[in-house]
């Protein structure tokens, strides 16, 4: 026990701590920028210092002075929440440039988007909720028959106005949010089981419109989910926005001939406008819709609709 009685170890111990933490403190302050701390756990200047940089982006507002006819399509439909630069890159030295009537090359914007720009937002991976509208590209070109996987998305699909709707999106109506079995369940085609009846309380389509859904699985287009006519988009954890859409350019974008679309694989027009001067035998026959007279035949009867004639189906 006589070396318990020696204590200068301890002091020793003490002393390194204490040279070492005042090392720390000095090194700390060479370090910590000027100001720092001073009005919270920043640099007094950085907010000065960022005021002073120059601006990059100008906002669709400022866009729409020069492209009123692209920025009232956008703000109708769903792309509505994106800004322009998303997708077309920075606009401020686009504005200077065309303010002072500079070359076109000068301040150059992106207008053709490559495939790649789309698949940042639209690309299905796992961290995505299924609820956005995802594509893998393969599967989505085999679905309309595309040959060639460098075809850009813009060939059938207009970004300023995705879905074409008849109604602002912003007056869609509320809908609860919709949930697939393969949010949770991998194993395919799992939607046809039956649902043990301990099961978590979910809303899929069929849990409201099981005529509807039963309808549609005897149709041509059973191979498609409700969603992928119907796009419903999310406002919050409880509640969607969904779009019945009836415009004839909704349908063109898979049923439209192009030079890229394999013969056979889904029905193809040359123009919707060559088709119904084909079928039409009165004048009241030119001023249908593709869902006047395809709706029953390949998407759902429309006597499942609930409380809606025939005459009056809100598409």
């Amino acid at each position: 026990m006589k070396g318990l009685a020696n204590k200068h170890y301890v002091t020793r111990i003490f002393l390194v701590l204490a040279v070492l933490l005042g090392l720390a403190l000095v090194v700390r302050r060479l370090l910590l920028p000027e100001g720092f701390g001073e009005t919270g756990f920043y640099r007094a200047q950085a907010p000065d210092e960022e005021a002073q940089r120059e601006v990059v982006h100008q906002g669709k507002q400022v866009c729409a002075r020069c492209h009123e006819e692209q920025f009232l399509m956008h703000e109708h439909d769903v792309h509505r929440t994106v800004e322009c630069e998303v997708c077309h890159g920075k606009g401020a030295e686009h504005v200077k440039a065309r303010a002072k009537s500079l070359p076109r090359e000068q301040g150059y914007i992106f207008k053709e988007l490559e495939q790649s720009t789309c698949l940042k937002c639209h690309e299905r991976i796992y961290a995505r909720p299924k609820l956005f509208p995802t594509v893998r590209v393969d599967e989505h070109y085999a679905l309309v028959g595309v040959q060639e996987s460098a075809v850009k998305c813009q060939e059938c699909h207009n970004p300023h106005k995705p879905l074409f709707l008849a109604k602002p999106a912003a007056e869609a109506r509320l809908h609860p949010l919709i949930h697939q079995c393969s949010e949770c369940h991998e194993e395919k085609a799992v939607e046809t089981k039956a649902r043990p009846s301990d099961h978590i309380v979910v809303f899929e389509c069929r849990d409201c419109h099981g005529a509807l859904a039963s309808d549609h699985s005897q149709r041509k287009h059973a191979s498609l989910r409700c969603t992928a006519c119907h796009q419903v988009h999310k406002e919050s954890e409880f509640a969607s926005r969904i779009y019945k859409n009836s415009s004839n350019d909704f349908c063109l974008m898979c049923h439209l001939k192009k030079a890229f679309k394999a013969e056979g694989k889904i029905p193809l027009l040359e123009s919707f406008e060559a088709h119904i001067d084909d079928v039409s035998m009165t004048d009241e026959d030119k001023g249908k819709r593709c869902v006047d007279c395809h709706l029953n035949e390949a998407i759902h009867d429309v006597k499942t609709l609930p409380k809606v004639s025939s005459q009056k189906v809100d598409k």
